[in-house]
């Protein structure tokens, strides 16, 4: 495959970037209790973040940069609402404590398996795409109103198992195509 080199400022990466208008309009509407409003932004969060692939696709505009940088978001956006559902009572504190806390070791593995690989990457994982996926839907599930407490609990278990799985091959495995 040939290289090329992709503009940090693409049609892909403005979707990606789109995704952070979504955080004041679900802090106001958690702050003013207003679930059903809550629940509409983090579908459109949710929504830009399956779109941003689609967009890097139709615009011929896939880069590492873009990679990470919805990883980045990703973290960002779930994790603040996570945070924000937690702080106002309408999911339980201690999974989101754990959540974030394995979402945080994960994402310094990810640092580290991009030192072991020599350049910038973005680690795969199907497993962690699934789960984040999960916390879209949680977070979801936090603004409906829906009997959240046992989807929430059963999540760090499901988390821990995908994060050492991942440990193993971001910090022993050997990484494919690192620099010697």
């Amino acid at each position: 495959m040939e290289a090329r080199i992709v503009s940090k400022i693409n049609p892909a990466n403005a979707v990606t970037a789109s995704r952070f208008f979504c955080l004041p309009g679900i802090v106001w509407a958690v702050d003013n209790g207003y679930h059903q409003w809550a629940t509409l932004f983090v579908l459109i969060c949710g929504l830009l973040d399956k779109v941003d692939g689609l967009v890097a696709k139709i615009f011929n505009c896939r880069s590492v940069f873009g990679e990470l940088f919805d990883a980045i978001t990703d973290g960002i956006c779930y994790g603040f609402c996570l945070i924000l559902l937690a702080w106002y009572g309408w999911v339980p504190v201690i999974p989101v404590v754990a959540m974030i806390v394995l979402g945080l070791a994960n994402s310094g593995m990810r640092i580290i398996y991009g030192k072991r690989a020599g350049r910038a990457t973005n680690y795969k994982s199907y497993a962690m795409e699934r789960l984040v996926a999960y916390t879209a839907y949680l977070i979801g599930f936090g603004t409906a109103q829906f009997e959240v407490d046992f989807y929430f609990w059963l999540y760090p278990p499901l988390m821990i198992v995908v994060v050492l799985h991942d440990a193993k091959r971001m910090l022993v495995d050997a990484v494919p195509g690192a620099n010697a």
